[in-house]
């Protein structure tokens, strides 16, 4: 009775939940997007909601200037979030916080001593021994990775790898290495090799390593500068002797030489929870190289080196990685390219021995030296390592030149690549001779872009723009006392404000991924389009950004700060800048977008640039070099600032800036592009996508 009532029980159950497998469901698992992860409202903080739309963009009016740089043309722009206002003095001092407190975190954790170094670190819950770390950091580096067609397509190099791993694991014996057909375990792909300091207890069989550090790793990790002699910041091999007996047994028990803190700070985070204390005076001392030496110093005053203050980044140049050059792929016939009786125990061919086409062919471009990889000193190039054949590749240029095989990890390091082509032909000629010609790349990292600049505003920017006049009082004050807080930022360039916007997006992501949520899309400058259709708040054919024709409201008051009546700066009710909340907002809820600074935009200028931008997302982008004509380092910028006339107000009013420039009354704010359609109603959007999300899961 009781089976009986179990199964009617079950019954019901089993109906409810229907199999599925067979059908085409997508993966399971996955979490519907949910845009409260982007902060309340559903908007990144401080941001508002543009949605797709199109625009009318040109003159408005007739242009008084006659340059004819903005002609009449339809533009549709995808949704985004724009910061309501300008970025204020006091987020962009974050940013330097940060670049600040980052540097002296970093000099604290390398001149500190044990635990005092450990605090201002974060470690991993497994801080992995080698050789682990090394095959962690390994990466396929695509010879390394796997090949189409793994039967015929395995490479020498990839088998040394899934032994080197077994072995390390407990899992090889290599007293069946005879019987299996097996090498001994030694090098590893990309030229890496086993240390012989590494214990010999992976070698044998069902035996496992632990691969957690040890109390005593640790803490000879963090008592050590480096792994050479140096132990601590200025000591000596005659304070070594009479060092602590309790570190001298920790170095004796490490099995294998783990390095010192410089070693592993690849490993670890800084921790940011742990405050500085700028007046502590051992901090102070750790801390002198800092501040400005006794002989700059004014006042006596003890400053930070605002010079010192460097922030590291990068980005990706994705209009670089779009390219691809032309693949030559050789006639091949894959019948008569493999031996597939070498694959029985009675044959003696090695199967890796016969001669095949090469699925990872290369571009045979040699004189784009941007497309090649470069080596640390940036004079040769790495061999390409996708090179499969025994002794010689394909060279649409010499068929008989000799090449390295890509098993030869002696030479990998030391030969360089003569035909420095990068484009990979990821398709697959069959056995009737057709291609499928899918195109990739050999090396990813030439798309990573890394820079370095300096983050401090240009204060000095107000005495230089304006000649004959005073404002040292700005310049001693603007950006850090609180009373401008609230005031827009200037005297950024476009640089700087690009790397702003790229530390942003880190620090979004970051406290995204720390919640278990994904990543969105990046901040960073808007488009020309992207800041017109803000301006113009989906009033189409509007000469302002409140609309217009008129620059007051029917109280007779000016709607912006500009320079208005022939230089009465204050009749606007500023005269510098003005709070970034300033005045009224348009209809998107913008504030500023006319007056008070202009603003930095994505976008390089060009007079023509409305007659080939396109209408869908405009936009034109050169990445200038150094050596680049001035007039390539030409980027937009819109709105008109406290000093401009009304003309440069209007909505379709464009100039430009030098990148490499410094203002007083240019700043810049954020966008982001938005995830979904871009819809009218942000929130019976969002509630719709929801809703059927969770249907189609």
């Amino acid at each position: 009775m009781k089976k009986l009532l179990g199964l009617i029980v079950l019954l019901p159950l089993l109906y409810a939940c229907p199999t599925v497998e067979g059908n085409l469901v997508g993966v399971k698992g996955r979490d519907v997007f949910d845009p409260d992860i982007l902060g309340p409202g559903r908007l990144p903080v401080g941001m508002v909601y543009v949605p797709s739309g199109g625009y009318q963009t040109g003159e408005d009016d007739q242009d008084i200037m006659g340059l004819h740089t903005a002609r009449m043309k339809t533009v549709s722009v995808q949704a985004f979030y724009m910061d309501a206002t300008e970025i204020s003095n006091n987020e962009y001092r974050q940013f330097v916080h940060w670049v600040r407190d980052s540097i002296a975190r970093e000099k604290l954790y390398r001149r500190s001593f044990d635990d005092d170094a450990e605090q201002w670190v974060n470690l991993p819950d497994n801080f992995f021994k080698e050789p682990y770390r090394t095959l962690l950091d390994m990466g396929s580096d695509v010879q390394g990775g796997n090949t189409p067609f793994q039967l015929f397509g395995d490479s020498t190099n990839n088998s040394e790898v899934d032994k080197t791993i077994l072995g390390l694991m407990g899992n090889y014996d290599p007293k069946r290495k005879k019987e299996a057909g097996l090498k001994k375990i030694g090098k590893l792909v990309n030229g890496y090799q086993l240390d012989a300091k590494f214990p010999t207890e992976a070698s044998k069989p069902n035996s496992k390593i632990d691969v957690t550090m040890s109390e005593s790793d640790l803490r000879t990790i963090f008592q050590q500068y480096s792994n050479k002699e140096i132990n601590r910041v200025g000591s000596s091999k005659k304070s070594k002797e009479v060092e602590d007996k309790e570190v001298k047994k920790s170095k004796t028990d490490l099995k294998y030489d783990q390095g010192g803190r410089i070693q592993n700070r690849k490993y670890f985070t800084l921790n940011w929870e742990q405050p500085i204390d700028y007046e502590d005076a051992e901090t102070s001392f750790l801390l002198s190289d800092m501040y400005y030496g006794e002989s700059e110093r004014f006042y006596n005053r003890k400053e930070i080196d605002t010079r010192l203050l460097f922030f590291d980044y990068y980005w990706i140049d994705y209009k670089e990685a779009a390219r691809r050059g032309k693949v030559q792929t050789q006639s091949v016939d894959a019948r008569k390219s493999y031996d597939y009786d070498s694959l029985s125990a009675t044959s003696g061919v090695k199967l890796y021995n016969k001669s095949r086409r090469e699925p990872l062919s290369k571009d045979y471009k040699g004189n784009d030296l941007h497309r090649s990889t470069l080596d640390e000193n940036g004079t040769s190039v790495w061999l390409d390592t996708t090179i499969f054949s025994k002794s010689s590749q394909w060279d649409p240029q010499d068929a008989q030149k000799a090449k390295y095989a890509i098993n030869d990890t002696v030479h990998i390091k030391q030969t360089i690549l003569e035909n420095p082509g990068q484009d990979l032909d990821l398709g697959f000629t069959n056995s009737k001779g057709q291609h499928n010609a899918i195109r990739g790349h050999t090396d990813r990292s030439r798309f990573i872009i890394k820079e370095r600049i300096n983050v401090y505003p240009d204060t000095l920017c107000w005495v230089r723009d304006f000649t004959y006049a005073f404002h040292e009082p700005m310049t001693q004050n603007y950006f850090w006392n609180n009373a401008y807080d609230n005031y827009p930022v200037v005297g950024v360039t476009w640089n700087q404000a690009k790397a702003f916007s790229v530390w942003r997006t880190q620090i979004f992501n970051t406290w995204l991924l720390s919640n278990g949520d994904m990543f969105v899309n990046d901040f960073r400058l808007p488009t020309e389009s992207e800041w017109e259709r803000g301006a113009r708040g989906d009033l189409d054919l509007s000469q302002y950004p409140w609309g217009g024709p008129y620059i007051r409201n029917s109280s007779g008051c000016f709607l912006a700060n500009f320079k208005p009546l022939r230089g009465r700066y204050f009749e606007d009710g500023g005269f510098h800048s003005v709070k970034v909340y300033s005045y009224n907002p348009n209809g998107f809820g913008l504030y500023c977008m006319a007056g008070n600074v202009s603003e930095w935009c994505s976008t390089t200028f060009d007079e023509s640039q409305y007659e080939f931008g396109h209408d869908m997302n405009s936009d034109y982008d050169y990445q200038a070099k150094d050596g680049d004509a001035p007039v390539k380092k030409r980027k937009v910028i819109r709105g008109g600032s406290w000093k401009d006339i009304g003309y440069y107000l209007m909505n379709s009013t464009r100039t430009f800036e030098y990148q490499d420039t410094a203002k007083s009354y240019i700043g810049f704010r954020n966008v982001m592009t938005h995830l979904g359609r871009g819809g009218k109603d942000l929130d019976q959007e969002n509630g719709e996508e929801i809703q059927s999300d969770i249907q189609l899961r």
